[in-house]
């Protein structure tokens, strides 16, 4: 018959649990990165779909303006606010001059209501048959009014320029 000895207990050295705490700090920062990384492409998609938004708009007012050269070549389109009441268009009928009217006002309705604190405006180069229209939008909605296009400092908005040649 054999009889067992117990061994002799080794002293306890926590290996194992620094070890585990090293793991779950590795893991932890991981995460952070992926979480932080996420975040940043969601802005960058979020500047990017305004961008293109603010793209599509000035397009579209180009050939509004376009569409009535007369009017263009009249400063009937050249704009840098808001306008007051403007014609309804689609259920009456309009003259030409209403019709430019119309498609500032429409225009900016569809500025505002899709940039955030987006704006448009509309300049005529001096002397020639070339116009400027310009879209701001508050990209990082941090309350920005600055109007220097392109953008000096954090205070202007972001802006997209496009010219226009009637």
């Amino acid at each position: 018959m054999f009889i067992k000895t117990a061994k002799p207990v080794r002293g306890q050295r926590g290996d194992t649990m620094i070890e585990v705490l090293v793991t779950i700090i590795i893991l932890a920062v991981g995460i952070l990165g992926t979480a932080a990384l996420q975040v940043t492409t969601l802005k960058n998609l979020s500047s990017s779909h305004s961008a293109s938004v603010a793209a599509i708009l000035a397009e579209d007012f180009s050939e509004r303006m376009r569409a009535s050269p007369t009017e263009a070549l009249n400063n009937a389109y050249v704009h840098g606010a808001a306008p007051g009441a403007f014609p309804d268009c689609v259920a009456d009928a309009c003259t030409m001059a209403q019709l430019a009217t119309y498609d500032v006002g429409s225009w900016w309705q569809q500025v505002t209501a899709v940039l955030p604190s987006g704006t448009g405006q509309v300049t005529r180069n001096a002397g020639t048959n070339t116009f400027v229209l310009t879209v701001r939008w508050d990209d990082d909605r941090s309350g920005s009014t600055g109007v220097n296009c392109p953008t000096q400092s954090t205070n202007d908005l972001e802006c997209f320029q496009f010219n226009v040649t009637i």
